[in-house]
């Protein structure tokens, strides 16, 4: 079934790449990085000014009809990791860039994986709205990557956890938006201690490499960048949002303002349920990320590659034929998250699917065998005893 599945995959992302590249150039959305990134020392006034910053992109997109403007609206921040990058040549950067995000979460994620890992690697990287990532250039396995190892750390390592989510929360922090809820809920004191130390030390050090009115003028580009994104119908139609969901419903302004009320309660609700109830990977990150999805406004069709490990880890970690073919269902509604406006109701349903879905639910009662534990045997004098 995993086969059948990658081969319908590789079919949909080969037909829907070449499609994309006759109107983008590959590595489009690191194209902003890498030129704030580029000017950001010599022109620091022009990384926020989405006019100028575009104009400097305007060789790059030469031969290609794409038009618009392609500002930078992630914070001051990022310009610490995205600086080297700035310094290569483009396509050269792009693809140091999209490898190591590549790397990233192919690594983390395969480190948890046991049965069948090459065809669960193989689903989560295929997947459209991963093939996005891959093809756009977009930071989103870096931010999965770290998050997922953060994860993984709360427990045995909980100060390397907390450096892994304060750097991901500096560089996109409408990402990491309810760690605080989830880190509350299971009592990670230590964990949320050093995660706000890392956010402000990286902070700090970017005020002081690009300056204090750097943040003021981010603040500013992403109230700029919210309002011209939300009155632009062509990127609605690629939001995986609950908001986009509702405006594709045609709910007036009262309806959709009560619409993203509910849903981000509910995400509180369902990061604190989930990370209370469960040490399950797939369900945590899934909560996180989603969570982060329901509260934001805005989200784009390729930020479904948050989402992506769930995948990977759901398929080979349900064991009982119900549960794994639940969790199939489930990838497989995931991966309708790039079909324009349906996405959004895909990632909505998946996100809550797997979140207030125990992975016992389809399971049935689990033997020893299934995990693979041999019972033992009972003493021959007790056998005696007991006849």
């Amino acid at each position: 079934m995993l086969c059948a599945g990658i081969v319908v995959l590789i079919a949909i992302g080969w037909n829907d790449t070449a499609k994309l590249l006759r109107w983008q150039p590959l590595g489009i959305d690191f194209m902003p990085m890498w030129a704030a990134a580029h000017v950001a020392f010599n022109h620091p006034h022009w990384v926020y000014d989405f006019t100028r910053l575009t104009r400097s992109q305007q060789p790059l997109l030469v031969g290609y009809p794409f038009r618009g403007l392609r500002p930078f609206v992630y914070p001051p921040a990022a310009l610490l990791v995205f600086a080297p990058f700035g310094q290569a040549p483009f396509v050269a950067a792009n693809r140091l860039w999209t490898a190591l995000g590549l790397v990233a979460i192919v690594w983390v994620v395969g480190t948890q994986l046991k049965s069948q890992k090459f065809l669960a690697l193989a689903v989560m990287v295929l997947a459209p709205a991963s093939l996005l990532v891959l093809v756009t250039g977009q930071v989103t396995f870096m931010i999965a990557a770290m998050g997922l190892a953060g994860l993984l750390c709360l427990k045995t390592r909980p100060i390397v956890a907390g450096l892994l989510f304060g750097v991901a929360g500096a560089v996109k922090p409408q990402a990491m938006v309810l760690l605080p809820v989830a880190l509350l809920a299971i009592g990670a004191w230590r964990t949320m201690a050093t995660t706000a130390f890392a956010a402000a030390l990286v902070v700090a050090v970017s005020a002081l490499v690009f300056g204090v009115h750097a943040w003021f003028d981010w603040a500013s580009a992403v109230l700029r960048f919210g309002t011209m994104v939300m009155k632009s119908p062509g990127l609605v139609r690629g939001m995986i949002t609950p908001t986009a969901l509702g405006m594709t419903m045609g709910l007036d302004p009262g309806a959709l303002d009560t619409w993203r009320l509910g849903f981000g309660l509910g995400a509180l609700v369902m990061v604190w349920t989930v990370f209370r109830s469960t040490d399950d990977l797939a369900r945590r990150l899934t909560a996180l990320f989603g969570g982060a999805i329901f509260i934001s406004p805005y989200a784009m069709h390729y930020d479904a590659g948050l989402l992506a490990p769930a995948i990977a880890l759901m398929l080979t970690r349900r064991l009982q034929p119900g549960a794994w073919i639940a969790a199939l269902v489930a990838s497989g509604v995931l991966c309708c998250a790039a079909i324009p406006h349906w996405g959004a109701a895909a990632v909505t349903a998946f996100i809550l699917a797997v979140s207030f879905t125990p992975e016992t639910a389809f399971a049935g009662r689990l033997r020893l065998a299934d995990l693979g534990v041999e019972p033992e045997e009972e003493p021959a004098s007790t056998i005696r005893a007991s006849s």
